[in-house]
């Protein structure tokens, strides 16, 4: 006789395992049987015989409740399809009772063995038709099995799971599922997978909530569920903030999160969401600040709330002493006053260093270099290699507490002759101290390029060829008589023109065809007086499609319109076109006979 009770088919760890406490590892080291009992289908314990004088009302069994299917994961469910699959094709090979098998599977588990007790398990299983606890203990006994083989610790990680999957959807009653959600919440909480475990947790308590079983979901929520994770303060910036950061996304849509940040000394803080964070704006440097986090602040996760108040205190100290450019490159004009800003926090003085690029590695410098920003190790490359130092110095800067100063760095006076070309200043604070978090060794030193040059360039590309354009910085003027050049990006001359009198260059359509190393990458502008710029053909041209103003697609040198005399014909009939053909100026076209390709569908 087949004993039908999940107790007696799941053995000593059945009744942990339900309640919600029994720890993930070899289940045969128990050697004691609890009495078997159907949780399904308890019977009554029998009574003493009453008086028959006074008849005793007889108390209806158990109510057997269907599984409630809480717990829905797609990729646990499509291991266990395949594990299923798996199975389908196996046969119990060992013959012998049950009871006999379960002897073998429970001492190779007392001894060890773990590969003999899934054996033994698989056996048990496989010959237990749709009952759902044996496949529970097999999940278990291969979870004892140790090996050093990974392409074997791959497999044994999903049967273990998907095994327990499958015994949870073949489960006939809530305390079969609550059996065997309780063992792939341990399987997920012995692999660290906290998120997966509390959905579980949370499953077994919908599906059989006893005190045990929620006090596991409880325990899992509080040290790995939605909780505040650590608080960030922005101190360097010019407004600093708060951020309380949480370990998953706040709740998404209109959510007002105000009643759950308190300030203290203030009603309504401002704050701002971002993903994970709550920010509160409106703080001041050298101040200390108390903040409360109240209970019940919502999660991205259904039913996650915070689940105790959270007092966190803050200081915002004063920013850290910087030095920093207001871009990338600068254009200095060769005559007037020339001066970079220079932006400085807490600081009195900043280290200045000019370099200026040697002229015979301009190309490759531009190409490679200018005009992105320059970590440490390439500052000093350059300068040793490329470059030559022409004045050091100080600048004395005003200290204004928290405050972004900028100061002009007066280069036309540190440099007295200052040649056209292609420069690098350097900024350091004055005797600055490696900073904990100054992982390259600048010790705060930034750059930033700069040009010497009278000469601005303007290049527009077409069917047609390059169209180079050179005014004067200084006067807005076209400027004449301007030798261009067009660099290939090996460095060789693609061609060579002289601006007219509008200050227009053009180069022909084949110069600019060539691929690898012949594709064009520069324009650079030379005058007999020594002046001259370049513009890297490289770099991302001004897109402008989005202040409508694309147009239409550039055609060819041919643009043809053709209108039919009506929109539809029957087989056989002839189509009459009226053809309006340009030129790429949109002249009227004389070039003679045409020949049209018309495709019909």
């Amino acid at each position: 006789m087949r004993i039908r009770g999940l107790v007696a088919a799941a053995g000593p760890f059945v009744v942990a395992a339900i309640l919600g406490l029994a720890p993930l590892g070899p289940v045969g080291a128990q050697t004691l049987e609890p009495e078997v009992i159907d949780l399904a289908q308890a019977a009554p314990r029998p009574q003493p015989r009453p008086d028959t004088a006074q008849p005793q009302p007889q108390r209806a069994p158990a109510q057997v409740l269907p599984p409630l299917r809480a717990f829905q994961r797609d990729d646990l469910a499509e291991q266990a399809r395949r594990f299923e699959a798996s199975i389908a094709t196996k046969q119990a090979s060992d013959t012998r009772p049950i009871a006999d098998i379960r002897r073998d599977a429970d001492a190779a588990a007392t001894r060890g063995d773990f590969r003999a007790a899934a054996r033994a398990w698989e056996q048990i299983a496989l010959r237990s038709g749709t009952d759902s606890a044996p496949w529970v203990r097999y999940s278990q006994a291969l979870g004892g099995i140790r090996t050093n083989e990974w392409r074997e610790r791959e497999q044994l990680q999903t049967d273990i799971t998907a095994s327990a999957y499958m015994a949870y959807r073949r489960a006939a009653n809530r305390n079969e599922e609550a059996f065997a959600l309780a063992h792939i919440r341990q399987i997920m909480v012995a692999r660290q997978q906290w998120r997966p475990a509390i959905d579980i947790a949370r499953a077994v308590v919908e599906t059989r909530d006893t005190p045990e079983a929620r006090e596991a979901y409880n325990r899992l929520r509080d040290q790995h569920g939605f909780r505040f994770r650590e608080t960030k303060v922005d101190s360097d910036a010019t407004r600093p903030r708060a951020c309380f950061v949480f370990t998953e996304g706040l709740r998404a849509g209109r959510t007002d999160f105000a009643p759950y940040i308190r300030q203290t000394g203030v009603n309504a803080p401002p704050i701002t969401v971002e993903d994970r964070q709550i920010c509160v704006d409106g703080l001041r440097h050298g101040e200390r600040y108390a903040f409360q986090l109240r209970e019940g602040l919502p999660s991205s996760i259904p039913g996650e709330t915070l689940t105790r108040n959270v007092d966190v205190t803050v200081y915002v100290r004063d920013r850290t002493p910087s030095v920093r450019f207001s871009g990338r490159s600068y254009v200095l004009p060769r005559t007037g006053q020339r001066g970079l800003p220079v932006i400085t926090v807490n600081l009195q003085s900043v280290d200045v260093e000019i370099i200026r690029m040697g002229d015979r590695s301009i190309a490759q410098t531009i190409q490679e270099e200018f005009p992105k920003p320059l970590e440490s190790y390439e500052m000093q490359q350059l300068i040793s290699e490329r470059g030559i130092s022409v004045w050091k110095g100080q600048l004395e800067t005003e200290n204004r507490l928290n405050a972004d100063v900028t100061t002009a760095l007066p280069v036309d006076e540190a440099v007295r002759t200052l040649e056209p070309g292609v420069y690098v200043v350097t900024a350091k604070p004055t005797n600055a101290q490696r900073r904990t978090d100054d992982d390259d060794g600048s010790n705060g030193r930034v750059a930033q390029w700069f040009i010497v040059s009278d000469l601005g360039l303007t290049a527009l590309s077409g069917v047609d060829g390059v169209h180079g354009y050179v005014h004067s910085l200084n006067s807005a003027k076209p400027l004449a008589d301007v030798e261009v050049r067009l660099i290939a990006r090996n460095n060789e001359v693609l061609g060579t023109s002289r601006t007219d009198a509008s200050g227009h260059v053009r180069f022909a359509p084949g110069l600019t065809r060539g691929e690898g190393s012949q594709a064009p990458s520069l324009l650079v502008a030379a005058t007999a007086q020594g002046d001259y710029s370049f513009l890297n053909l490289r770099q991302p041209a001004f897109d402008l499609s989005d202040r409508g103003v694309a147009g239409r697609e550039v055609t060819g040198p041919l643009d043809a319109f053709l209108v039919p005399e009506r929109g539809i014909y029957r087989p056989g009939e002839t189509v009459y076109l009226t053809t309006l053909l340009r030129d790429a100026k949109g002249d009227a076209s004389s070039s003679g006979p045409t020949a049209s390709n018309i495709a019909g569908s």
